[in-house]
């Protein structure tokens, strides 16, 4: 990792008798200049690319009016802004209760269509809107998914291994949890109840990740939940696919390690330690603490809290609800992001935990530039959406408030990086749960393997459709990049060139870059 001296801006601090901050800050809160003065309360942020032209545009779900989407220019200018086409493109609310969103090319053709949740307050069902072009988007709910649960969490992978994507949804309640598999000519079917999926209690889904946690070849779910009260389970359900040759769960969180019986929202699987398998980590809501698992190999996982002997983060306490890892710095490590609801007698906003090593996470919002009110908001998204190397951010908010958007200056500090832009095969054309492996500094002390997953979790609200990010530190070039497509196949390229985004394909033995 590469740290930026400070030292002459320390100096002349000095001698002018100032306050001069030690770093810069990298982030500068531009919500109101690029996205206007807000509309109502969205509950989640999303990015996808939905005209195919290589920038991120964003979409905000919320109650009525607060549904936006943004068109991204930078493509068309060179600039990067958006423009408001949520009528234009047709994906008005029709309903008061937008909630979150799952982005995917459902249908092989090669743009990415949305699944909108909804609250079902008021007999509103879920929206599928199919990607159309220049045509904009066309609710195909009738014909495909018009579900009435209350879809907190929302993500399209393939669940059941036939190549095509389905649809998992993390309930509210009192539904139960649903999965709808895509069957032949775009069809679904609702598979929950037979498979393994409806628990008894009751759902009240917060966070949702999927991975393939015990490395069998079939995706599992963890399910983070929250209700009035607390006490409630958590669920870890395994997938039994591939050992029994049947689609079906089993929850395992009670003799796992991962149960949690406080509130929980955001959680994701990620590798923080760099071992090649998938972590685990659950944002603690309502002043719960959050929890990292460390997976060890073995079915097993480990509260990293007991490995510090001390709380994961410095600030438990907070209301926080949505959450990111993300590598903020692009120096290699898996950062924390939180986006916090509510906090009595504070104003709340969010909170970025740095990764120090070593399961350490330093509390950066202040020194960052990314604590910025913005009280009711849920969830946050994270992309490049100008291109320049390293995450920026969306955040919902309040109806009192403008929506946030923090734009990044990371590129500059002298971490590399490198974006990969998949192109699957007919139907899973984005290459949904594709394992990416970045080795660096190769037969150094220093080497290491980062492993980066293509866009399976839905974290809280949101699945944005993105590149996949590599921060690379200090790291020149990659030895090796291993790509492990989704279908079975294998990819590697070494001594790839870094900074810059790298496009590859499924089908072909080139490449392209930019």
């Amino acid at each position: 990792m590469r740290v930026r001296s400070a030292r002459n801006s320390v100096f002349l601090g000095a001698l002018l008798g100032i306050s001069v901050p030690l770093v810069a800050q990298t982030f500068t809160e531009n919500g109101l200049a690029l996205l206007g003065t807000s509309q109502g309360e969205a509950r989640s942020a999303s990015f996808a690319d939905i005209d195919n032209d290589g920038d991120l545009d964003l979409l905000f779900n919320g109650q009525q009016t607060s549904r936006r989407l943004y068109r991204n220019e930078l493509a068309e200018t060179g600039t990067a802004s958006f423009t408001d086409v949520t009528i234009a493109y047709g994906l008005l609310a029709n309903d008061t209760t937008g909630w979150s969103a799952a982005w995917a090319d459902i249908d092989g053709d090669w743009d990415v269509d949305v699944f909108l949740g909804e609250s079902n307050l008021n007999g509103a069902t879920g929206d599928l809107f199919e990607n159309r072009g220049v045509e904009g988007f066309a609710d195909v709910s009738a014909t495909t998914i018009d579900d009435p649960g209350f879809h907190q969490n929302v993500a399209w992978v393939d669940i059941d291994n036939d190549l095509d994507l389905d649809l998992v949804i993390g309930m509210e309640g009192p539904e139960m949890h649903e999965i709808y598999l895509q069957e032949p000519m775009g069809t679904f079917t609702p598979v929950g109840q037979q498979v393994g999926l409806h628990v008894g209690f009751g759902s009240k889904a917060y966070g949702m990740a999927i991975g393939d946690a015990d490395a069998d070849g079939d995706l599992d779910i963890y399910i983070a939940t929250c209700r009035a009260g607390g006490d409630i389970r958590n669920n870890f359900f395994e997938n039994r696919l591939v050992p029994d040759g049947t689609l079906s769960f089993i929850d395992i969180a009670d003799s796992n390690g991962t149960q949690f019986r406080g509130n929980a929202y955001a959680s994701e699987f990620a590798d923080f330690d760099d071992d090649g398998d998938l972590d685990l980590y659950m944002t603690g809501a309502d002043g719960e603490e959050t929890k990292l698992w460390r997976n060890n190999g073995d079915g097993t996982w480990t509260d990293v809290a007991t490995l510090l002997g001390k709380p994961l983060l410095s600030s438990p306490g907070r209301d926080l609800n949505g959450g990111r890892a993300i590598d903020y710095d692009n120096d290699g490590d898996l950062d924390l992001c939180f986006q916090e609801h509510f906090i009595t007698g504070a104003t709340a906003s969010h909170q970025l935990y740095r990764n120090d090593g070593n399961w350490n996470f330093t509390l950066v919002s202040s020194e960052e530039g990314i604590d910025t009110a913005g009280r009711g908001g849920y969830d946050s998204a994270w992309g490049d959406f100008d291109n320049d190397g390293d995450l920026d951010m969306a955040a919902s908010t309040g109806s009192s408030y403008n929506r946030r958007f923090y734009v990044s200056n990371a590129s500059t500090n002298g971490n590399h990086w490198l974006f990969v832009r998949l192109k699957g095969r007919v139907p899973n054309t984005r290459a949904i749960g594709a394992q990416l492996y970045a080795t660096v500094h190769a037969g150094t002390p220093q080497e290491r393997t980062l492993r980066r997953d293509a866009n399976t979790n839905a974290g809280a609200f949101n699945q944005s459709d993105v590149p996949v990010h590599f921060g690379l530190g200090d790291a020149s070039s990659i030895d090796r990049l291993e790509i492990r497509w989704p279908f079975g196949e294998v990819t590697v390229l070494t001594d790839v060139a870094v900074d810059r985004y790298l496009t590859l394909s499924a089908d072909s033995d080139t490449w392209s870059v930019h």
